[in-house]
């Protein structure tokens, strides 16, 4: 502990003092602490090829700076120091000089002050080794060429021993990947120490080709053997393919069902067959949550949340779990809205890998306007299928009753005033006409086809991956309402540096909605609006879009949008995240107008702090470009979960 806090030299002793009447002892701790020191710097001598920038990201133990405060760096621990120095020694070698020495009994630690020191660490690199020629012995059932095509080697290139051993890797995983899962293969090197080459010979052991005899499944106390099942991606009869196991694995990892997922090949008496053995440890699938929440547009929320990831419908003696299905309650009361939620999924519908799900919501707010309330009813049915492996398509219905109430009709309104005709009748100009033309009810009937790929490694604080889904939407079939809307959205995240796990995401939207039949207006509440946290963070809640001139440029949307997000992200801390973003984007009024000539854009800084296993989101905008009637100034935005 007290290493950790930046105490190298601190000495702890003990002695025990007992007491023969009573029969205890008192333990006592005897420390003198030392003095704490920080690393001003970590310097190298002898490196030549690579600089100390380089070497210095390889290392645990960190130079002093202007973060340590937070990140706790600076700290001298010797532990960790003799780690660094062995990731040194192979951070040399993987780049091709097989003989570096680091000797840890060389290192020299100086105290330029009582509390600041100096780390030298000595390199001597020696010779760079390159790798020769490189060929396979042994191999009966493909040909050299065919197996050699697995591997990313090139002839000349500075030897890494790491690359070697995973070319021998991808050597055998060719082999497995079709049945022949005993087959080992090993990297034997031939080195000449004149041209300072290596040359490397995988020679080969084949072994016969597997067949998947049974399926054995252990440790399923609450999941049905046959939800196991339907995960996996081989069967009896099958030949045994390693990846295709692992796919398998992935797969019953991710239904969130299990705590842990092993699959292996086991042996069995049948000569080229072998069982695949599943050892699981069921998890926590439930849950119930009571609590609050806040945010920039909502406002302050409490709510209750019953949810049961591994649901069964029709087992309640064993608390309706266990067969995979989905159930979700929710409810919530806040000053801005309230919501009701109850939703359910069969995710393997009469046994094929189709998805159905029903919801049932009602949900009342006030902050999409200050002028109207706004409350909608309804039910939707959906049908969910993966297409590909990281693609899915879902068919939806949606029927909703949407009311709008409370128009504010005070001809005092903030928003504007009230005129006096000629004829002695009062014109209100506070309130947009679209409000009070929508006043009252409106059964809005759709259907909506969804196309979704998602390949993220995490679903928080995420740094490699993409999220892109298309949309489209018809209104229409027996309702109020009739339109077309098509949608676009893609997020995409690439890591940048290790140094504070940097990132930078991509977002991008487009999307286009089309009045049909005989009445040419999209109804206000299913157009586009721009502004907010989870747009343009630099402008108010949908503020962004076209506006009524004659009522005060009350915002009503638009038809067609589109908008560009960058956001570069460094993980200070492992609650806490810092971000730069720049948003950009436009809202016109007629559908399929794409025309970027009134565009809204900002820039603008923000933190990310992980809180009950989300991400809260704190961002401050600052406008650069604002149409006529966004409002500028600079704009603070806060809310839980993580935008797409």
């Amino acid at each position: 502990y007290y290493v950790e806090k930046g105490f190298p030299d601190v000495e702890v002793d003990y002695r025990i003092e007992r007491d023969e009447q009573t029969g205890y002892a008192v333990v006592f701790y005897d420390i003198d602490e030392g003095g704490k020191v920080r690393i001003e710097e970590i310097n190298f001598v002898g490196n030549e090829a690579i600089s100390s920038k380089t070497l210095r990201k390889q290392l645990e133990t960190a130079q002093h700076n202007w973060l340590s405060w937070l990140l706790g760096s600076g700290k001298f621990d010797e532990k960790k120091f003799k780690e660094d120095l062995k990731t040194l020694r192979e951070f040399y070698r993987d780049a091709g000089y097989l003989d570096c020495e680091i000797n840890e009994d060389q290192v020299e630690i100086d105290f330029i002050e009582d509390d600041e020191i100096v780390i030298t660490i000595p390199v001597v690199e020696g010779q760079l080794y390159f790798l020769g020629e490189f060929t396979v012995e042994g191999a009966t059932i493909y040909t050299p060429t065919e197996l050699l095509s697995a591997v990313r080697l090139e002839t000349s290139s500075p030897f890494s021993p790491k690359e070697v051993d995973e070319a021998a890797t991808a050597i055998r995983e060719y082999y497995t990947s079709n049945g022949y899962l005993d087959t080992r293969v090993r990297a034997e090197r031939v080195p000449n120490m004149q041209t300072r080459q290596i040359d490397v010979v995988f020679r080969i052991s084949e072994s016969e080709k597997f067949y998947v005899e049974s399926i054995k499944i252990e440790g399923n106390t609450k999941t049905k053997a046959r939800v196991i099942v339907r995960e996996l991606a081989l069967s009896p009869g099958d030949v045994f393919d390693r990846k295709r196991m692992e796919v398998s694995q992935r797969r019953l990892e991710n239904t969130s069902y299990f705590e842990d997922v092993r699959l292996n090949p086991e042996p069995t008496n049948v000569p080229g067959r072998k069982d695949l053995g599943i050892t699981l440890r069921e998890g926590r699938t439930g849950n119930f949550t009571f609590g609050a929440g806040f945010g920039s547009v909502e406002s302050a929320v409490v709510y209750f949340e019953m949810s049961q990831g591994n649901f069964d419908l029709f087992n309640w003696r064993d608390g309706f779990q266990g067969d995979g299905q989905k159930f979700r309650f929710r409810a919530s009361l806040g000053t801005s809205s309230n919501q009701i939620l109850i939703a359910f999924e069969e995710p393997w519908l009469f046994e094929q890998r189709l998805a159905f799900g029903v919801e049932l919501y009602r949900t009342e707010s006030d902050y999409n306007s200050a002028d109207y309330n706004e409350l909608r009813t309804g039910f939707e049915l959906y049908l969910r299928r993966r297409l590909f492996e990281l693609v899915e398509a879902r068919l939806s219905y949606r029927l909703e009753l949407v009311e709008i109430f409370d128009v504010d009709r005070n001809p005092d309104s903030t928003l504007g005033g009230s005129d006096i005709n000629d004829d002695g009748s009062v014109e209100n100009d506070g309130i947009a006409d679209v409000f009070q033309s929508a006043e009252g009810e409106d059964l809005v009937s759709k259907v909506g086809l969804t196309f979704l790929r998602d390949n993220r490694e995490t679903l928080v604080f995420t740094r490699k991956g993409n999220r892109s889904s298309l949309s489209f939407e018809y209104a229409g079939i027996g309702g109020d309402v009739n339109y077309y809307k098509m949608e676009g959205r893609t997020a995409h995240f690439i890591p940048t540096f290790d140094t504070f796990k940097q990132s930078l995401s991509i977002l991008a939207r487009a999307g286009s909605v089309t009045p049909l039949g005989d009445n040419d207006i999209v109804p206000f509440y299913d157009r586009f609006y721009l502004g907010g946290p989870d747009t343009l963070r630099g402008f108010d809640y949908r503020e962004v879009g076209p506006r009524d001139p004659d009522d005060d440029d009350e915002s009503v949307g638009g038809n067609s949008y589109s908008m560009v997000s960058f956001e570069y992200a460094f993980r200070i801390a492992e609650p806490l995240g810092l971000v730069v973003f720049y948003d950009w984007g436009f809202v016109n009024e007629n559908d399929l107008d794409f025309s970027m000539s009134d565009y809204a854009d900002n820039w603008g800084v923000g933190a990310r702090i992980m809180l009950m296993g989300s991400p809260l989101k704190l961002d401050l905008g600052i406008p650069i470009t604002s149409p006529e009637g966004a409002g500028g100034g600079t704009q603070f935005n806060f809310s839980f979960g993580t935008r797409f």
